[in-house]
Protein backbone atom coordinates (compact mmCIF):
# COMPACT_ATOMS: atom_id res chain seq x y z
CA UNK A 1 0.00 0.00 0.00
CA UNK A 2 2.56 2.38 0.82
CA UNK A 3 4.93 1.77 -2.04
CA UNK A 4 1.44 2.97 -4.17
CA UNK A 5 1.71 5.76 -2.67
CA UNK A 6 5.15 6.36 -3.15
CA UNK A 7 4.38 5.57 -7.03
CA UNK A 8 1.81 8.05 -6.92
CA UNK A 9 4.03 11.10 -5.64
CA UNK A 10 6.85 10.39 -7.78
CA UNK A 11 4.28 9.99 -10.62
CA UNK A 12 2.49 13.64 -9.85
CA UNK A 13 6.06 14.98 -9.02
CA UNK A 14 6.89 14.04 -12.33
CA UNK A 15 4.41 15.94 -14.12
CA UNK A 16 4.88 19.20 -11.98
CA UNK A 17 8.86 19.51 -12.63
CA UNK A 18 9.18 19.91 -16.66
CA UNK A 19 7.74 23.16 -16.65
CA UNK A 20 10.14 24.20 -13.76
CA UNK A 21 13.22 23.47 -16.40
CA UNK A 22 12.53 25.77 -19.39
CA UNK A 23 15.00 27.78 -18.82
CA UNK A 24 13.25 30.08 -20.94
CA UNK A 25 12.53 28.55 -23.52
CA UNK A 26 8.99 29.71 -23.62
CA UNK A 27 9.62 33.69 -23.43
CA UNK A 28 12.58 32.71 -25.95
CA UNK A 29 10.45 31.43 -28.58
CA UNK A 30 7.42 34.46 -27.81
CA UNK A 31 10.69 37.04 -27.82
CA UNK A 32 11.97 35.75 -31.14
CA UNK A 33 8.33 35.22 -32.72
CA UNK A 34 7.74 38.93 -31.67
CA UNK A 35 11.24 40.04 -33.17
CA UNK A 36 10.36 38.65 -36.45
CA UNK A 37 7.21 40.11 -36.80
CA UNK A 38 8.68 43.60 -36.36
CA UNK A 39 11.67 42.69 -38.96
CA UNK A 40 9.45 41.51 -41.15
CA UNK A 41 7.32 44.81 -41.20
CA UNK A 42 7.51 45.28 -44.48
CA UNK A 43 6.45 42.08 -45.96
CA UNK A 44 3.09 42.89 -43.55
CA UNK A 45 2.68 46.23 -44.85
CA UNK A 46 -0.92 45.57 -46.47
CA UNK A 47 -3.06 42.70 -46.34
CA UNK A 48 -2.48 41.38 -49.41
CA UNK A 49 1.36 40.93 -48.75
CA UNK A 50 0.34 39.41 -45.15
CA UNK A 51 -1.38 36.83 -46.36
CA UNK A 52 1.26 35.75 -49.10
CA UNK A 53 3.91 36.12 -46.13
CA UNK A 54 1.95 34.07 -44.04
CA UNK A 55 1.44 31.59 -46.88
CA UNK A 56 5.41 31.59 -47.67
CA UNK A 57 6.01 30.61 -44.36
CA UNK A 58 3.25 27.27 -44.51
CA UNK A 59 1.28 29.14 -41.61
CA UNK A 60 -2.61 28.98 -41.17
CA UNK A 61 -3.85 32.18 -41.66
CA UNK A 62 -7.31 34.01 -41.37
CA UNK A 63 -8.31 37.39 -43.10
CA UNK A 64 -11.54 39.00 -41.61
CA UNK A 65 -13.27 41.95 -43.01
CA UNK A 66 -13.88 44.74 -41.44
CA UNK A 67 -17.82 44.15 -42.26
CA UNK A 68 -17.48 40.83 -40.64
CA UNK A 69 -15.35 41.56 -37.89
CA UNK A 70 -17.85 43.89 -36.55
CA UNK A 71 -20.85 41.02 -37.25
CA UNK A 72 -18.94 38.66 -35.58
CA UNK A 73 -15.77 39.43 -33.89
CA UNK A 74 -13.26 36.70 -33.31
CA UNK A 75 -12.92 36.23 -29.66
CA UNK A 76 -9.75 37.64 -28.88
CA UNK A 77 -10.53 40.96 -30.43
CA UNK A 78 -11.47 43.74 -28.26
CA UNK A 79 -12.97 46.05 -30.91
CA UNK A 80 -12.64 46.06 -34.98
CA UNK A 81 -10.49 48.40 -36.67
CA UNK A 82 -11.50 50.54 -39.70
CA UNK A 83 -10.12 47.71 -42.01
CA UNK A 84 -9.50 43.91 -42.13
CA UNK A 85 -7.94 42.02 -39.74
CA UNK A 86 -5.26 39.36 -40.55
CA UNK A 87 -4.11 36.61 -38.04
CA UNK A 88 -2.18 33.65 -37.74
CA UNK A 89 -1.26 31.00 -34.89
CA UNK A 90 2.24 30.10 -35.33
CA UNK A 91 2.77 26.70 -33.15
CA UNK A 92 5.08 26.56 -30.09
CA UNK A 93 7.75 23.76 -31.04
CA UNK A 94 8.91 23.16 -27.62
CA UNK A 95 7.02 20.67 -26.31
CA UNK A 96 6.71 21.71 -22.77
CA UNK A 97 5.75 25.11 -23.53
CA UNK A 98 2.79 23.60 -25.84
CA UNK A 99 1.80 21.61 -22.83
CA UNK A 100 2.44 23.83 -19.97
CA UNK A 101 2.20 27.04 -21.37
CA UNK A 102 0.40 27.34 -24.54
CA UNK A 103 0.82 25.62 -28.06
CA UNK A 104 0.36 28.80 -30.61
CA UNK A 105 1.50 32.12 -31.07
CA UNK A 106 -1.13 34.36 -31.84
CA UNK A 107 -0.13 36.78 -34.88
CA UNK A 108 -2.73 40.21 -34.97
CA UNK A 109 -2.13 42.41 -37.93
CA UNK A 110 -4.72 45.25 -38.41
CA UNK A 111 -5.09 47.53 -41.18
CA UNK A 112 -7.12 51.07 -41.75
CA UNK A 113 -9.25 51.90 -44.25
CA UNK A 114 -6.88 52.47 -46.68
CA UNK A 115 -5.19 48.88 -46.23
CA UNK A 116 -2.09 50.04 -44.09
CA UNK A 117 -0.66 48.32 -41.28
CA UNK A 118 -1.94 50.33 -38.31
CA UNK A 119 -1.08 47.94 -35.66
CA UNK A 120 0.83 44.94 -35.02
CA UNK A 121 0.00 42.23 -31.55
CA UNK A 122 1.24 39.03 -31.10
CA UNK A 123 0.20 37.14 -27.90
CA UNK A 124 0.69 34.07 -25.94
CA UNK A 125 -0.34 33.00 -22.43
CA UNK A 126 1.71 34.08 -19.72
CA UNK A 127 3.52 32.35 -17.40
CA UNK A 128 2.64 31.64 -13.90
CA UNK A 129 4.38 32.66 -10.87
CA UNK A 130 4.54 30.29 -8.10
CA UNK A 131 5.23 31.81 -4.71
CA UNK A 132 7.30 29.70 -2.20
CA UNK A 133 4.92 29.91 1.47
CA UNK A 134 6.83 31.90 3.82
CA UNK A 135 9.56 33.74 2.07
CA UNK A 136 9.52 36.16 -0.65
CA UNK A 137 10.85 33.83 -3.39
CA UNK A 138 8.60 32.65 -6.65
CA UNK A 139 9.42 30.06 -9.25
CA UNK A 140 8.90 30.75 -12.44
CA UNK A 141 6.21 27.86 -14.40
CA UNK A 142 6.82 27.31 -18.14
CA UNK A 143 8.62 30.46 -18.74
Amino acid sequence: MLWRIAIGLAFAWALVMPPLFTNGACTAEFDAESARIDADRAALSDPARALAYWSERGIAHFNVSKEACRRSPPRFVANCGDGPLVYARVAVTHPVCRIYRDDSILVQLQYDARNRLARTQVDMAPYKRLPIPFTSRTIDWAR
